[in-house]
């Protein structure tokens, strides 16, 4: 399980490197209204992304059961399957992120600021195709327990959107630059490039007594079925975030700089749990297909016993951290000063909730494994939404906790969830 998670790990890491390189470009070369006008963009390609990510995920329970099985036939067929979702994904998606500039003006965003970015949220609603189909094959590679080859193309990728960023966004001999639009230029090439070296991998690494597979429509109900329930999942869960962030926005300085702060190393810690969901997943699906008691047995202690190990790290290390780190970021100053004093009660928080979450979040990946996606989407959005926002905004305006009565509640949520998973799988066993 730690040989499938820790490349992936790092593919999470270098994908956040490649978000952090755009941000950091952007801001340099056009200062902080270039940077809100194309983050507005972000985000909302984000969602969609996820949500379309989360859905073609629903196919590593049957791909790996069809390789434990040997079938051929079957991943053959899968990968037909796939392909047809990015597609109807795709025809959906890419319309809603196109337009999202003259949507979202109609519910009261700034439109001078939509406009602003309307050429690069344009291009990433074309980054969506290439994008789902990338996940297509990351999803193939990992089912197959093959990360370390989209560990490679994507790490191979993070100078190249660098350099797509520097010549597009300034231009280069006879071609013009692009501004800010440039950036989203560079991740549609960096995208299709991604998606053109995986296809080829895919189908160098296809083992030649595959058959040719065709689908009826039929053939994609059951993963649809699986694979909805998690980008529902993934989004609410991101959804949160997000709100939190909007909110945040409505309080102080000092509030907003703190909730940046953590809200940034919570992307990095996340990175661990989300790594050892998909290896519990793949592994599930494998010991499932297999219908091996013994195995079933081990991936499950593997699973908890690593979830807690590092969930335990995670809290220590943010615990020891949180003090140096809120000095380091944050400068002198009245709100500076009253910055770092709140970011370390958060980043506390952010250790609570690695702890309770990493477990909780590997059990995620074990029901995922045996195709149980409906019940921990639904406890998704009963803890993050139901208890957690509301819990959150009751502290932060009731009892004046601010920005920290915020976390208590998206501590409460994520405590709750992972409870409510952990028990799903013991009534399970």
């Amino acid at each position: 399980m730690l040989r499938l998670a820790v490349p992936i790990m790092l593919m999470a890491l270098v994908n956040m490197g490649m978000s952090v390189t755009d941000t950091i470009m952007i801001s340099a070369s056009f200062g902080a209204d270039a940077l809100a006008a194309v983050a507005v963009g972000s985000d909302f390609y984000s969602i969609h992304f996820y949500l379309g990510a989360g859905t073609i995920g629903g196919l590593v329970p049957f791909y790996a059961g069809a390789i434990a099985k040997g079938d051929h036939a079957g991943r053959a067929r899968l990968e037909r399957v796939g392909q047809a979702m990015v597609l109807l994904l795709a025809a959906v998606l890419v319309p809603v992120v196109w337009t999202s500039p003259d949507l979202l003006g109609r519910v009261g965003l700034d439109q001078n600021l939509l406009d602003a970015g309307r050429g690069y949220t344009r291009l990433m609603a074309l980054t969506l195709v290439p994008m789902l189909g990338v996940m297509l094959y990351r999803t193939i590679l990992t089912a197959a327990e093959r990360p370390k080859v989209f560990l490679y193309v994507t790490a191979a990728m993070l100078p190249l959107n660098a350099l797509g960023n520097h010549v597009l966004m300034h231009g280069f001999g006879p071609m013009p630059a692009l501004g800010p639009t440039g950036a989203g230029a560079s991740s549609l090439v960096a995208a299709m490039a991604s998606l053109v070296t995986l296809m080829a991998i895919a189908r160098k690494a296809t083992p030649q007594t595959m058959p040719k597979a065709w689908i009826r429509l039929g053939d994609l109900g059951p993963v649809v079925r699986v694979g909805l329930p998690i980008g529902i999942a993934t989004v609410a869960e991101l959804g949160i975030f997000l709100g939190a962030t909007l909110y945040a926005a409505t309080l102080g300085a000092a509030d907003v700089a703190a909730h940046t702060l953590t809200l940034r190393i919570a992307g990095v810690a996340y990175a661990v749990p989300a790594a050892l969901l998909q290896a519990a997943m793949v592994r599930m699906a494998r010991a499932e297909a297999q219908a091996d008691s013994d195995l079933n047995r081990q991936v499950i202690r593997s699973a908890l016993w690593l979830g807690t190990f590092a969930g335990t790290l995670l809290c220590l290390g943010l615990l020891a951290g949180a003090t140096p780190l809120s000095e380091a970021f944050f400068g002198d100053g009245s709100v500076g000063a009253a910055a770092a004093g709140s970011s370390v009660g958060l980043l506390f928080l952010l250790g609570v909730m690695e702890l309770v979450a990493t477990p909780g979040t590997a059990t995620a990946g074990l029901l995922r494994g045996r195709k149980d996606t409906r019940a921990p989407m639904i406890y998704t959005l009963v803890g993050y939404w139901l208890i957690g926002a509301p819990l959150g905004l009751w502290l932060s305006e009731a009892w004046s906790l601010g920005i920290s009565g915020i976390w208590i509640g998206l501590t409460a949520g994520t405590t709750v969830t992972s409870a409510l998973l952990i028990a799903r799988l013991v009534r399970a066993r």
